[in-house]
């Protein structure tokens, strides 16, 4: 028997990104189920008020000229706002300390377009980011953050200068063409107590990218107790993976400019006594828009976000129940989606808040379709019984409006709603000891370790053709579930008025089903696998059937290999629709298996 297992973009994906991390996940949310351990441990703190920290001997300020090591052996005091210059390297020992210090206005690291920052922790000894000031006296907002900048692209400015430090600062631009831009690496990194707000929409994060490129590595970083909010990328295409934002005040994922990057597992976890009312916003596990305006300014915000873990403020006492009202004034969504975003998550759950998605806006909602804005197989999981008090007053609600309801509610979106939130993570409820996991005791089939088990995806060398343009097409079958797909699977695609078809290595397809040959799509650069399967056309289809003894395992995938070609006699202007549709083996949810992407002629 053939086993195929060549990519994994996880539950749902109806425009493959190429080159990109993705693991294989069979289970919604941050984590595994046990005995897997969760990717947290060891290198995260969930109590960094009562961590003691060196005193600083190293005071830094101004601007970083030359190549500069930080080692471990020195604690280093950030004395305002300290640049590492274009073309200079700063590199960071793995265990090294450094303080914003809390007397001097915003002080934070900023590493400038053209320079390089290499801090890349370990499990056992994490690169801490942390308050100048001792136990028991650290705050929120005791310093700036950190601010990574780069020469990707952004759909405002190729000069565009980063929220938080000013427009005349010709070292906090951010901005340019190159989207493989290389900033170095950030790994195994916490950031603790940071934050500065000079006004309202005027703040600086946590930790805020702008346009940084695919070249730079992020993984691994922890944001704690924050002043404003934890992630937040202007622009850029760079990746991340096993992002941590713990009991911050605003939003922990916050995406703008045109941000086109990959994310998957993330965790966020609110404090109920701490919300964002500085800024007259409120405070959101994803906060998305295109850019402040809402335009269709390209590229667009289209970042892809899997296996996120949001809990929200209103938390249970135990697995048991008892939910509690947040004390503090300000929480809203797990996701609020917004001016013209088009960002797609995928595999997440999103529980415990006063309201679960809003996709705000007749853009947005717009967008709201095959390869543009995304919310599939997704847990929502809240109490809508509980009639609160102000300033919650009624009850929870799965999505902000009658819109939201209904694209959470699409049959084709695959979410799985919870009205009893508490008990479907092993313990989310205890800060200093928590269990993020999927609860063995909801069940062996329950709603975190199970999902739709069969769906199609789609990588297109381009969208935007012109007349004979030939251009290379994937199909991509992804077995999701917790089984394999066996048995005999069909694939379908629509022939098109506008454009040819083909099958590499089939001169022409007829209703007699031929065995395709395996090769290399070089545009995207990846292999397909055509050989084990027969092509034919079938009543205005491309059919393809898979031989006997296909089998795609749980987490595994397997690619289909097309050319596209446009009609010489097809208008300027002819939009059309190419989409695929997988059925058969042991695929349990059709509902599921279609994926789509536009083509037009330019």
């Amino acid at each position: 028997m053939k086993t195929k297992i060549l990519s994994f973009l996880s539950m749902f994906l109806l425009v493959a990104v190429v080159a990109n991390a993705q693991e294989a996940t069979t289970y919604r949310g941050a984590f595994a189920p046990a005995p897997t351990p969760m990717w947290t441990d060891n290198w995260t703190n969930w109590d960094p008020q009562n961590t003691f920290y060196a005193a600083s001997n190293v005071n830094v300020t101004g601007v970083i000229t030359t190549n500069t090591t930080w080692t471990r052996n020195n604690v280093y005091n950030l004395q305002g706002l300290v640049f590492v210059d274009s073309l200079v390297t700063l590199t960071i020992e793995a265990g090294t300390v450094i303080k914003g210090d809390a007397t001097t206005v915003s002080a934070g690291l900023i590493v400038q377009r053209g320079a390089t920052i290499i801090a890349n922790g370990t499990p056992c000894n994490p690169i801490v980011f942390t308050s100048s000031k001792d136990i028991g006296a650290r705050l929120r907002g005791d310093w700036a953050g950190v601010i990574i900048l780069g020469r990707a692209v952004n759909n405002v400015s190729n000069d565009l200068a980063i929220e938080g430090i000013g427009t005349t600062n010709v070292r906090a631009r951010h901005g340019g063409t190159d989207n493989a831009d290389n900033s170095g690496i950030f790994k195994y990194v916490r950031i603790e107590y940071a934050g500065y707000v000079f006004g309202a929409s005027n703040e600086i994060n946590s930790f805020t990218m702008g346009s940084v490129g695919t070249g730079t590595t992020i993984d691994y970083v922890q944001t704690s107790f924050g002043n404003d909010d934890s992630f937040e990328w202007f622009g850029g295409t760079v990746n991340a993976k096993h992002l941590v934002s713990y009991r911050t005040v605003d939003d922990a994922f916050d995406t703008d400019n045109g941000y086109s990057g990959l994310v998957q597992f993330a965790l966020d976890v609110k404090d109920p006594a701490v919300a964002d009312l500085v800024s007259n916003s409120t405070s959101e596990g994803f906060e998305s828009d295109n850019n402040a305006a809402g335009t269709e300014a390209m590229p667009k915000t289209t970042a892809s976000f899997y296996n996120v873990t949001q809990v929200g403020a209103f938390r249970c006492g135990s697995n048991a129940g008892g939910i509690t009202q947040p004390t503090a004034d300000g929480f809203r969504r797990g996701a609020r989606l917004r001016r013209s975003s088009e960002l797609k998550i995928f595999n997440s759950i999103l529980m415990n808040n006063w309201r679960g998605l809003f996709i705000d806006g007749t853009a947005a909602l717009a967008n709201g379709g095959a390869n543009k804005l995304q919310f599939r197989n997704n847990i929502i999981a809240m109490d809508t019984t509980i009639a609160w008090a102000a300033p919650y007053t009624g009850v929870a609600r799965i999505g902000e409006d009658a819109a939201s309801r209904n694209f959470i509610a699409l049959a084709a979106n695959t979410n799985t709603i919870l009205n009893t939130p508490c008990d479907i993570l092993a313990n989310a409820w205890n800060f200093l000891n928590p269990d993020y996991r999927p609860n063995p005791a909801f069940g062996s089939s329950g709603a975190a370790l199970s999902g739709a088990d069969f769906t199609p995806g789609l990588q297109l060398e381009t969208g935007l053709f012109t007349a004979n343009q030939v251009g290379e097409a994937l199909v991509d079958i992804f077995e999701v579930g917790v089984g394999n797909s066996n048995g005999t699977i069909t694939v379908s695609i629509p022939v098109l008025s506008g454009w040819d078809i083909k099958v590499p290595g089939i001169a022409t397809l007829t209703s007699t089903p031929v065995m395709g040959t395996n090769g290399t799509a070089a545009a995207l650069g990846a292999d397909y696998f055509n050989a084990d399967w027969l092509f034919s056309l079938v009543g205005g289809n491309v059919i393809a059937t898979s031989k006997v003894g296909v089998t795609i395992p749980a987490g595994g995938s397997t690619s289909l290999g097309f050319t596209l070609t446009r009609k010489a006699s097809t208008p300027n202007g002819t939009n059309q629709f190419f989409s695929a549709t997988v059925s058969g083996g042991a695929d349990s949810t059709p509902g599921n298996n279609s994926a789509g992407a536009g083509l037009g002629a330019n």
